[in-house]
């Protein structure tokens, strides 16, 4: 979807990765509540969006010109304007392939999916098995596309924990209150429907709701009351869609002293203090799907939750309602207004904005599934002759991983490099490819990042994936002979460097580069000048105040290095610039504490001597507060010192006054960096960062991992 108007657009077949499987699909269900508002909000004018929430919006700007300067705000900007969004979040289809780690599915199963930005309207979706359920058969495919929407409706019920013989009443009557009434009913419980569409009172009345009321004529809050005794009914679950909190406080009047209100739908959470506060309400959010939605662990790397100890989770909320449904003690066929093709899923659009159906149906064509054949990462072996790097016409570059980072910092400096051109995106997000290669007028996007390894017009390459991907994608695309520039780290455990190592041990020409920016800013090779001279060693304190990340965040994962591994490296590296010299020995202590939120890898000092006779250590701290700057570095030597704060203000003491500088935006280095990067190759000049510079501070970082834990 682009501007509010919905189209199809050819993207690469998804990879599969170890937890994952491959499903072709046969049915995506299209919900009028989601999707609809989501079309709504597309069709907007600029200047709407820009008048809408307007200081929201102006607290956001400023608070990314604080953390990404102007130019990267600016690119997030520009980015968000006329982006093209990938549609769908539930669907079905038979499984074609299969992830290593996969062990619950086989190939030909049939399966329901979900997930935003996975179980998409496309002919072919990658899906953790998390977020995949088998089925019985293929009968039921069709109405098994609506799995996620039920699942949705499946756990608000369970937040509002109704017991045989209680009243309920479901405020909101669109696509998951018509579910939601039919699984009170199955609950054994008497049901209260309440809409403000007469069509809709009467399918759920179909569906055996037991009292119907119009709130736009009827008065809730007198009428209810006496089909309860004048008690109120035990919970109410509100599944409706508002801008304003009239409903919740409509909810709060049916309800009885003590009772529950559940959220499902997506209402502005404003309503007053009473009859909550008498009543002693409980007031409940349902989280979509149920336990498991959101947390990484579980959706993406397939680690579960005990059984005994989390009955429902949101694949076993899945897995039930689809037995529902297949078992047919759930009506899903009525609430399919019309069935489209997927090629004319335009007119499909156009039904929904009309607000005329609850939900709609895209099939898509039956045909034999016939793969290109998967391509395989290319390894190192050490055998090989050493690869030469030619120096190219003109500098062409492909993007590999163009996630926050490459947005706001990579991408906008490399774009305005003169004798430059990004010529492809690579990103397993393809809306996310699709709207960067427009953004900077790149030719290919795709999925895979081999796609560019045999392509000749590509000839540089920068990657910006995941941490854990580096070496192998860097190594790769080394041995087709392109330039390379990796976003820190480059290498996450000792495996991969000593992979990455041997490789540049044989190939001391290949131009190879890391972004350890700091020895590149300004401040920082001001000071390099300054002690060119110096007569005795080095003494740095280093302190990072880094502001903590809750453990289950990637980067503190193990797979990814952790932050020692991902964000100190680039002060070891800075320390052997400014001193020029070998480290010798290294020292670590880290926090000893049994807090569980708190992490070893991140609240830790490190020292480290060099052959020089330097000594420099590192204080990196999560614990700090945010309005301390991030950045603080002291050095001392031949009876002088110089503080930096933060690469905002630079002081010299036993300096000329001429040396003390202060800059409003601080730069610390990566457009430097990324210049001279691309003048070497263009000229094939040596890189800026040697291999062994870039060896050493990757061998710190492991060593200083190691130590800390």
């Amino acid at each position: 979807m682009e501007k509010g108007k919905v189209k199809p657009l050819p993207v690469p077949t998804p990879p599969v990765n170890p937890n994952t499987i491959l499903v072709k699909v046969s049915y995506s269900f299209i919900s009028t509540g989601t999707e609809g508002a989501t079309v709504c909000e597309s069709k907007k004018s600029l200047l709407k969006k820009c008048l809408s929430n307007t200081n929201e919006k102006i607290t956001k700007v400023m608070g990314a010109v604080r953390d990404n300067g102007i130019m990267g705000t600016m690119a997030l900007v520009k980015g968000s304007l006329n982006k093209v969004i990938d549609l769908g979040y539930s669907c079905s289809g038979q499984v074609v392939a299969i992830g290593k780690n996969i062990s619950t599915f086989q190939v030909g199963d049939f399966v329901a999916c979900a997930g935003a930005g996975v179980a998409n309207h496309a002919e072919y979706v990658a899906v953790p098995q998390h977020l995949a359920i088998k089925l019985t058969s293929n009968k039921s495919l069709k109405q098994a596309s609506l799995t996620t929407i039920g699942a949705i409706a499946l756990q608000g019920v369970r937040r509002a924990n109704l017991a045989l013989g209680e009243r309920v009443c479901v405020i909101g009557l669109g696509l998951i209150g018509q579910l939601t009434v039919q699984l009170a009913k199955l609950s054994g419980c008497t049901v209260y429907g309440v809409d403000i569409d007469d069509s809709k009172l009467f399918l759920a009345q179909k569906f055996g709701c037991d009292h119907l009321y119009n709130s736009l004529s009827t008065n809730l809050a007198k009428e209810i009351p006496f089909h309860t005794e004048h008690r109120g009914v035990d919970a109410t679950i509100i599944t409706a869609a508002s801008q304003s909190g009239e409903i919740i406080q409509q909810a709060m009047e049916v309800t009885r002293r003590k009772g529950k209100v559940v959220l499902v739908g997506d209402v502005k959470l404003d309503f007053k203090r009473s009859p909550f506060y008498e009543k002693e309400i409980d007031f409940l959010i349902s989280c979509s799907y149920g336990p498991g939605r959101y947390d990484t662990r579980y959706e993406q790397d397939g680690t579960d939750y005990p059984y005994d100890y989390v009955r429902w989770t949101e694949n076993r909320n899945m897995k039930l309602f689809a037995d529902l449904v297949q078992a047919k003690k759930i009506q899903v066929d009525p609430l399919i207004s019309q069935e489209f093709l997927f090629n004319n899923a335009s007119e499909a659009y156009s039904k929904l904005i009309e607000k005329k159906s609850l939900g709609l149906v895209l099939a898509y064509e039956e045909k034999i599934f016939d793969p290109e054949p998967p391509k395989t990462d290319i390894v190192l072996d050490p055998g090989d002759q050493p690869i030469a790097y030619a120096v190219p016409d003109k500098i062409t570059i492909g993007f590999v991983g163009v996630g926050g980072f490459a947005k706001v910092k990579l991408l906008p400096i490399v774009s305005k490099i003169k004798g430059a051109s990004i010529n492809a995106i690579i990103d397993t997000n393809p809306s996310n490819a699709i709207n960067i290669a427009k953004q900077y007028n790149a030719a290919i996007y795709h999925n895979n990042y081999q796609e560019i390894l045999q392509d000749d017009k590509i000839n540089t390459v920068v990657i910006a994936t995941p941490h854990a991907l580096h070496a192998q994608q860097a190594i790769a695309c080394l041995r087709a002979g392109k330039a390379v520039f990796v976003e820190k780290p480059a290498a996450v455990n000792d495996e991969q460097y000593k992979q990455l190592e041997t490789f540049l041990n044989t190939n001391k020409n290949g131009l190879y580069c890391v972004d350890f920016n700091r020895s590149f800013a300004p401040f920082i090779l001001k000071i390099k000048k300054t002690i060119k001279n110096r007569t005795t060693p080095l003494i740095i304190h280093y302190r990072v105040n880094a502001g903590f990340i809750p453990k289950d965040h990637w980067i503190q994962s193990e797979k990814h290095g952790g932050r020692i591994v991902g964000e100190a490296c680039h002060i070891f590296e800075l320390f052997g610039f400014l001193t020029g010299a070998k480290a010798t020995n290294v020292s670590v202590q880290s926090i000893n504490t049994t807090r569980e939120d708190l992490c070893q890898s991140d609240n830790f000092s490190a020292q480290i001597s060099f052959d020089d006779g330097s000594v420099c250590t590192l204080l990196y701290t999560a614990m700090g507060n945010e309005k301390l700057e991030k950045e603080r570095m002291e050095l001392f030597f031949d009876g002088k010192s110089i503080v930096l704060d933060d690469y905002k203000k630079l002081t010299g003491y036993g300096l000329p006054r001429t040396f003390n500088e202060t800059t409003n935006y601080p730069d610390k280095g990566h457009k430097e960096l990324l210049e001279r990067f691309v003048r070497a190759a263009q000229t094939g000049s040596a890189t800026p960062l040697s291999h062994e510079r870039i060896l050493q501070a990757t061998r710190l970082s492991l060593r200083v991992r190691e130590l800390a834990l």
